[in-house]
C-alpha cells in the first residue's frame, strides 16, 4: 500500500509552474524510520521538484537528537532525501515531546530546529514567521505540547477547535500574507483548522491559499480505499473520514485528502510511516507523499 498522491492547483497568484513534494509523519527512531523515506526518494524525480514541505513529526522522540550518532543518522537521511532543495519544516506533536519511563513528556523542540537548520536550505518555521521561496510565501501555525497531550483532559477532549482558536488568537496577524502572492500555511493538525474555517466561511488566516497538515496518518484508511471513496458522491457525506484519530476519536472527519473552503485548499497529507514502532503494520500501509503542482491560471 502507500502511494504518491498528485494534486494540481491553479491560481493567478502563482508566478510560474512548479512542483512541491509534501511529506509528513516520518517519526524517525534511533534504529528505524528511514526505509520508507528512501523508498519515496526512489520514486520521485527530484530534478523536477522546486522545494519540499515537511508538515510535522520529522522525529518520534525529539530529545533523542541529543545523541551524536542519532543526530548524524537523522541529518544524513534528510540531506539525502532533499538533495539540497529548499525545505520548509513545521513542528508536529512528536517534534515537541520525548519519552521518559515510557510516558510522553515535553521535549526541547529547539533541538530539531538546530539539527535541521545545519543542513543546506532547511528552514524550521516558528509560529507567525514568514519566508518566501520562488515568490511563494510560507508561514506556520503549530500547536504546542499541551494542545496534543494535556494530561488534565481526556484524550477525546484534546486537540479541540476551541484550543486551536486560542492558538489563532495568540498569533493572529491579518497582514501576515500578501494579497498578491500565493501563500501556504503549514500546521500539523488537520481537523481543527478546517472546522474553525468552516465556521468563519473562509480560512482563519487572511490571504491563505493552501493549508498543509498531516498528523492523522490518513485515519488509518488505506490509500487505495481513499482513492475509491474520494471519487464517489458518497464522500460529500463522509467528509474524508478516517477509522481512528490519534486521540482515539472514532470515524474522525478530515483525516485525509483535500477540503476546499472559499479560496483556500486544505491538504491533509498521508504519512511516510504509519506506525514506525510496528514494522508489520508500517510495511502493510507503506510510504505516502504528495506531489503538488502549482500552475498559473491564465
Amino acid at each position: 500500500m502507500g502511494k504518491i498522491r498528485y494534486l494540481t492547483i491553479y491560481s493567478r497568484k502563482i508566478p510560474t509552474e512548479m512542483k512541491i513534494v509534501v511529506i509528513s509523519d516520518i517519526h524517525k527512531e534511533k534504529t528505524i524510520g528511514e526505509k520508507n523515506l528512501e523508498k519515496l526518494a526512489n520514486k520521485i524525480d527530484m530534478a523536477e521538484i522546486s522545494h519540499i514541505i515537511i508538515a510535522g513529526d520529522s522525529v518520534n522522540s525529539v530529545n533523542d537528537l541529543k545523541e551524536k550518532d542519532f543526530k548524524y543518522q537523522f541529518q544524513k537521511m534528510f540531506d539525502e532525501f532533499s538533495k539540497g532543495k529548499p525545505t520548509i519544516v513545521g513542528y508536529g506533536n512528536h517534534d515537541q515531546m520525548t519519552r521518559k519511563n515510557n510516558i510522553w513528556v515535553p521535549g526541547n523542540k529547539e533541538i530539531l530546529k538546530q539539527t535541521l537548520e545545519e543542513l543546506p536550505n532547511f528552514m524550521v518555521l516558528e509560529n507567525g514567521e514568514k519566508v518566501t521561496i520562488n515568490n511563494i510565501e510560507y508561514s506556520a501555525l503549530s500547536p504546542d505540547f499541551d494542545y496534543y497531550e494535556n494530561k488534565e483532559k481526556r484524550k477525546c477532549d484534546r486537540e479541540s477547535p476551541e484550543d486551536y482558536k486560542k492558538l489563532i488568537e495568540k498569533h493572529y496577524n491579518p497582514n501576515l500574507f500578501s494579497e498578491d502572492k500565493y501563500s501556504i500555511l503549514v500546521t500539523h493538525e488537520p481537523q481543527s483548522p478546517i472546522i474553525v474555517s468552516k465556521e468563519l466561511g473562509e480560512c482563519f488566516q487572511p490571504n491563505t491559499n493552501l493549508v498543509v497538515s498531516g498528523h492523522y496518518h490518513g485515519g488509518l484508511v488505506p490509500t487505495e480505499l481513499q482513492t475509491i471513496v474520494e471519487n464517489t458522491p458518497l464522500n460529500r457525506w463522509l467528509e474524508n473520514r478516517g477509522l481512528l484519530s490519534p486521540q482515539m476519536q472514532i470515524a474522525p472527519k478530515y483525516a485525509w485528502g483535500t477540503e476546499q473552503i472559499g479560496e483556500t485548499t486544505f491538504l491533509i497529507n498521508n504519512p511516510v510511516n504509519t506506525r514506525v514502532e510496528t514494522p508489520l503494520i508500517n510495511n502493510l500501509y507503506g510510504a505516502s507523499a504528495t506531489i503538488l503542482t502549482l500552475k498559473k491560471m491564465r
